[in-house]
């Protein structure tokens, strides 16, 4: 071999190699080149699939919102008609409501004036009976007579218990506390009940006490008389008793008898209105079966509950709890009816003013009868004018609460009261007993007496205030 030739040899290894070399640089820059290229790939691909993904998503969105919205919408709808209806309801309960205070307040009202002009000829017809000498008459009239007068007197306490019914349910009612003896009370229920029970084959036992409550003698006391009232209807024979002990700060008052008893079944029943217990003695028969109702409901405003026990065939007593009274004790003013019923007048001048020319005339005939000279109208300037003309001067007044037009009896009692030189005493006749008007009356020193009056009553006040003055 040449030396040309082995040199060209070496030439085309060094040519090889470096055409080795440069193919590798290019495969290497190519694969560079390959890895930017697919880079770019993977990256567009990531950016158009996250648009596209972002897309899919807010579509999904818009439609899930579109979706909530129809609920809302809908439920926004069924909402709104639950509250009309809940509207409506409300506005039907309210208008309810508002018929049934103003049912309530009409019925107040009616019985209010139906109770005074039912007393009106039941007060007349009292003090006509009070003029009738029964020494005069037969054994056979003079007992006709006495059963006119009982029948008057169940007539008047219906009356009142309606009353005191209506009373009750328009709030009329507010107890008035004070300090008072029940000792008094008890001698005073003991006297009427007693000679009740008398007539029975019942025996009325009344404990002593000088226990002193605060309470409201009036509520209380028409408590009381329920609860004997309703002793003596279901009680043929045996004994009733009234009494009261002391337990701490507390005075327990009971009455007790031996009855017919209540079985436990009905003994929250004898509590409602108009329901009357089986078993009921003659004497229950003409109940209208209110008088425990309105016993609870006075309890009740008296800050006290009323009690019941009581065994079938052997009795039940009813009890009540008070705070005792720590200051001093009022007075309930205290009479002797039967050492009052032998004093005359003497002549005294009685002005009458009572707008009912029926009751007028009855109470003239009776004041007469007690040996007064009267003089009686039925409206403020006639009773002024009889008193001027005749030159009469009262020594006093007896005016009817409600005079007819919007006078009162104050009005003629003022009016009367102008024209003397010295003020008369007066008394108020009224059906109204409540609370706030013997509160009024009281201030002004005027008596109040309520009708169908009690003659014995009428006469003692009488002779109470004349003594006075």
């Amino acid at each position: 071999m040449s030396k040309k030739t082995a040199r060209e040899e070496a030439a085309v290894r060094v040519s090889e190699r470096d055409r080795l070399a440069q193919l590798e640089r290019e495969v290497i820059q190519l694969r560079k080149t390959n890895e930017v290229l697919l880079d770019r790939v993977e990256h567009r691909i990531n950016v158009e699939g996250g648009a596209f993904a972002a897309f899919q998503a807010a579509s999904n969105l818009e439609k899930t919102v579109a979706d909530r919205t129809t609920e809302l919408r809908l439920l926004n709808e069924r909402l709104e008609h639950e509250l009309d209806l809940r509207r409506s309801f409300e506005t039907a309960l309210l208008r309810a409501k508002s018929q049934a205070e103003e049912a309530t307040a009409s019925r107040t009202r009616f019985v209010a004036a139906a109770s005074h002009d039912l007393r009106q000829p039941l007060n007349a017809a009292v003090l006509y009976l009070e003029t009738i000498d029964m020494t005069r008459l037969q054994p056979t009239d003079a007992e006709s007579l006495r059963g006119v007068e009982l029948a008057l007197e169940t007539l008047n306490n219906l009356l009142g218990t309606l009353l005191d019914i209506s009373r009750l349910d328009s709030g009329g009612l507010h107890p008035e506390p004070v300090n008072f003896r029940l000792q008094e009370l008890f001698e005073r229920l003991a006297v009427e009940y007693g000679s009740i029970a008398d007539t029975t084959e019942l025996a009325l036992e009344v404990q002593p006490t000088s226990i002193v409550v605060h309470s409201d003698i009036m509520l209380l006391e028409t408590v009381l008389r329920n609860l004997l009232s309703n002793a003596i209807k279901y009680t043929d024979r045996g004994r009733i008793v009234m009494g009261v002990r002391r337990r701490q700060d507390k005075a327990s008052i009971s009455v007790i008898d031996t009855g017919v008893g209540i079985p436990a079944e009905h003994q929250k029943k004898i509590f409602e209105e108009f329901w009357r217990a089986p078993g009921a003695s003659s004497g229950a028969k003409g109940s209208m079966g209110l008088g425990l109702s309105i016993v609870q409901r006075i309890c009740h405003l008296l800050g006290s509950q009323i009690e019941v026990k009581s065994t079938p065939g052997k009795g039940s007593t009813f009890s009540l709890q008070l705070p005792i009274g720590t200051g001093t004790p009022a007075t309930m003013g205290t009479r002797n009816d039967k050492i009052i019923q032998t004093l005359g007048f003497n002549g005294c001048v009685v002005a009458v003013v009572d707008d009912n020319i029926q009751v007028l005339r009855s109470m003239v005939r009776l004041l007469q009868s007690w040996d007064c000279r009267v003089v009686a109208a039925n409206t403020v300037e006639e009773v002024l004018t009889q008193i001027i003309d005749q030159d009469m001067t009262p020594a006093l007044i007896l005016a009817d609460y409600h005079l007819g037009d919007g006078v009162k009896g104050l009005d003629a009692i003022n009016a009367i009261n102008t024209e003397l030189a010295q003020p008369a005493p007066a008394i108020m006749i009224s059906s109204d007993n409540s609370p706030g008007l013997v509160e009024t009356l009281g201030k002004l020193g005027i008596q109040l007496l309520t009708k169908p009056v009690d003659p014995a009553r009428l006469r003692a006040a009488m002779h109470h205030l004349l003594l006075q003055h």
